[in-house]
């Protein structure tokens, strides 16, 4: 099966910026960060925390999900097809 792994950029709710620095602590990626981890963005200089970003992406998160969602549906479609194949269905 197709890798399904997804990249979502979170931006700025302000300026629309998708590069921010850490106020506290450094982290190699804040998918791994905990939620009240300050961020800083690169552009703007608006702070934010990481639950707070999150919040204000959801709308692009969301449909990231979705697409998701799609691509792992039509996926299994072509597994499911080419297994039945194989079993001359």
């Amino acid at each position: 099966m197709k890798n399904l792994d997804r990249k979502v950029t979170l931006l700025c709710p302000l300026c629309g910026n998708d590069q921010f620095s850490s106020l506290d602590e450094e982290f190699e990626d804040l998918l791994h960060a905990s939620d009240d981890v300050r961020v800083r963005c690169s552009d703007c200089g608006s702070e934010y925390t990481k639950r707070e970003l999150l919040d204000s992406n959801a709308v692009i998160i969301d449909n990231a999900v979705d697409e998701l969602a799609q691509d792992a549906v039509k996926e299994l479609e072509k597994e499911l097809k080419k297994a039945m194949k194989k079993w001359k269905f």
